[in-house]
């Protein structure tokens, strides 16, 4: 039977869906493997797993971007990121962009400034976190303005288009990403169940 230690990495916005369909199969039917998970902005996880601090992770990255010096052992479909904000939000175009940003090193955040810098707009960042729930509660309360994955947009927030003055963003796509080396049994095992539970 499979065992030993897996380092997994998952982006902030995917982590519960990837541990409900993982988590209980592991405990279940895999219990010598001792999963740790670590959560995260996509750029920081992509760096600690390039270090081999992370055996494996789930990360959102720009589609026209290839994988960088490591093995993409399976693609989840796209992500398409879109701008949102309250929807009782009205902009002032005489201030700069209030924006919600992810941490450094995120896709959407390196997105959004770019942007807005094409467009020759300010910008201030109202708040910055690497975690969801704190950009979330910022878009829904009216402080800001921030870019989540379309299929991730909540009750409480309006998305932002071309008419409102912000521009299309590029396609991203969910990678599980393996890092450079040698596959134990034990991670080989988690891409199973990670795919099995996405494709279900």
């Amino acid at each position: 039977m499979a065992s030993g230690r897996v380092r997994l990495g998952i982006s902030e916005e995917y982590a519960g869906a990837v541990l409900g369909c993982t988590l209980p199969h592991v405990t279940a039917d895999f219990p010598y493997i001792e999963l740790e998970v670590e959560t995260g902005a996509s750029g920081r996880l992509n760096t600690r797993l390039q270090r081999g601090q992370l055996d494996m992770a789930l990360l959102v990255a720009p589609v026209d971007v290839a994988a960088p010096q490591m093995r993409c052992i399976k693609t989840f479909g796209i992500t398409q990121p879109v701008w949102v904000t309250a929807h009782d939000y009205i902009q002032d175009l005489t201030k700069p962009v209030p924006l919600a940003l992810h941490g450094k090193g995120c896709p959407y955040r390196s997105v959004a400034v770019d942007a807005l810098t094409q467009q020759g707009r300010r910008r201030r960042a109202v708040i910055m976190s690497a975690g969801v729930t704190a950009l979330e509660t910022a878009i829904e309360a009216g402080l800001a303005i921030g870019i989540v994955d379309r299929a991730q947009v909540r009750q409480g927030m309006r998305v932002l288009t071309v008419a409102d003055g912000f521009p299309e963003l590029p396609v991203n796509e969910l990678r599980l990403m393996l890092a450079p080396g040698e596959l134990s049994e034990a991670v080989e095992v988690l891409v199973g169940l990670i795919g099995h539970g996405f494709e279900r």
